[in-house]
């Protein structure tokens, strides 16, 4: 099979699905009458940062100066509703008006190395985003930045008539771009980072002066705040909550050497960090701001402080590139990122955005050379999950085989189940919901777990799409060793 995702997701392969007469050994129960809190659509957003390929060489070809169409159409079909940019810790060195217009200096990438021509910038991620049709999520700053360099950037991208909107303007772009995601600085807390921020007071006392000045510029923008170890989380929360829209997590989950499984155990992990962030935030974050004064001349948060987890993924030793972050995804990491993918919707009602970091080259599920690309084998997940789960979570339960990873979703009208087997055993379940009509099971699968797409066999896909419809009054259904299957039937 060829890496198109228009071919993945659109095949239908006809047949009746492995069935049990005996005992089930697993039960599935669903509850679509328990929500677990309304999914965003932003959880499925990507990232792309000056570093390494992700840009030069990724989503742009510097020698035509265009986006590359073998990228853009297959980031297109991965259908990411947000786009962060430009970092990441890069964030901290990068000067948004070294990006704009004719004059482009080129800088040292005192973060990752090399140099950065500025040939794509401001206007050309926002043309991109558009071209995704992707909402757009600017960090800014806030190390060897100002407040002042952050609000003009909040008045290039949102402003009319003014100085910085009418250089953008110049710059061709005669509508506001209506930039709502705006973080404030990245990691500031990381102390090998660029940035003297590490003591989160001097954070606070810095983030105050940013959102006053930006917020100025736009009432109406939607800060995403750092976040990090509890203590600083707790400072954080307790003095920035008014105007804290998200606070920021980041995960990256790997395995040990030798040992696939250990991956499912660092992604458990990152389960709790997502538990432990949304009890603080429901401890020191009341949901809404009762007092707040009007001569901040602009208002609070209007809704409750989720978590921004604006940077996940699975990050692994031993890949190429700078700061080795080229990396070769195998089937057992697709697994991993469906698991991610289930915990996001049993999280639903904390997290409010989340951005695989990154989307070409660095940690990504698309890959290049100068010729061609590729998707990557936790491209597929991501595809699928994007296109087939639906807006509200709701509770779901396995007895039997725990090590089952299942997460549950519907619009109102069809029930998705969402099942992991990171086992290589098959596994017999019974279905226990209240549907109507025919299940319709949507598998994903590949010959083992080390199985790999790769740029030197570009048009062979490792990876194994089929769409089955189950026999009228199924009950029963065999969940393959090491795969991915989304079940969804009609809601009784």
């Amino acid at each position: 099979m060829k890496n198109s995702t228009g071919a993945l997701l659109g095949t239908m392969v006809p047949g009746p699905i492995n069935y049990v007469w005996g005992a089930p050994v697993a039960t599935l129960t669903v509850h679509p009458d328990q929500s677990l809190g309304e999914i965003s659509p932003l959880i499925y957003g990507q990232f792309i940062e000056h570093l390494g390929r992700a840009i030069y060489g990724g989503i742009y070809d510097d020698q035509k100066h265009r986006f590359r169409p073998d990228v853009l159409e297959k980031v297109r079909d991965l259908h990411p509703p947000l786009l962060r940019y430009p970092g990441g810790t890069v964030t901290k060195i990068y000067h948004w008006k070294d990006g704009v217009g004719k004059h482009r200096p080129v800088r040292k990438n005192l973060i990752w190395g090399g140099l950065d021509n500025n040939h794509v910038g401001t206007d050309e991620f926002m043309q991109y985003c558009r071209q995704l049709g992707a909402a757009p999520f600017l960090t800014v700053n806030m190390s060897t930045g100002t407040a002042e360099e952050a609000a003009e950037w909040v008045e290039y991208c949102n402003g009319t008539g003014t100085y910085y909107a009418t250089q953008r303007q110049k710059n061709g772009h005669a509508a506001p771009y209506q930039v709502r995601y705006w973080g404030l600085g990245n990691e500031e807390a990381a102390k090998e980072d660029a940035g003297t921020l590490q003591n989160p007071q001097d954070y606070i006392k810095k983030a105050w002066y940013y959102a006053k000045l930006m917020k100025l510029q736009d009432p109406s923008i939607q800060l995403i705040l750092v976040g990090d170890k509890p203590d600083w989380n707790q400072q954080i929360l307790q003095e920035l909550h008014p105007i804290c829209d998200y606070l920021s997590l980041h995960l990256y989950a790997s395995s040990k050497p030798g040992d696939p499984a250990s991956l499912f155990t660092s992604i458990a992990a990152m389960e709790a960090s997502i538990k432990a962030t949304a009890a603080q935030i429901k401890e020191y974050a009341p949901a809404t701001v009762e007092t707040f004064s009007k001569w901040y001349r602009f208002p609070p948060r209007q809704q409750p402080v989720k978590i921004a987890i604006d940077e996940w993924g699975i990050w692994e030793a031993g890949g190429r590139g700078a700061y080795n972050l080229e990396m070769d995804y195998t089937w057992n990491h697709a697994l991993g990122v469906a698991a991610f993918l289930n915990m996001f919707q049993r999280h639903a009602a904390a997290i409010g955005l989340a951005t695989w970091a990154q989307t070409v080259n660095v940690l990504a599920p698309i890959m290049t050379n100068e010729t061609t690309s590729i998707c990557q084998t936790i491209y597929y997940p991501l595809a699928l999950y994007r296109k087939l789960c639906g807006p509200t979570s709701v509770a779901a339960t396995i007895a039997g085989a725990e090590h089952l990873d299942v997460a549950a979703s519907t619009d109102g009208k069809t029930l998705t189940v969402a099942i992991v087997q990171p086992r290589g055993q098959a596994i017999d379940i019974r279905l226990d919901a209240p549907t109507t009509g025919s299940w319709t099971a949507h598998e994903l699968t590949a010959p083992s777990l080390e199985s790999m797409n790769t740029l030197q066999t570009p048009d062979t896909n490792v990876v194994s799409y089929q769409k089955r419809a189950l026999p009228y009054g199924t009950t029963t259904y065999t969940v393959a060793g090491h795969s991915i299957v989304l079940l969804q039937a009609p809601l009784r």
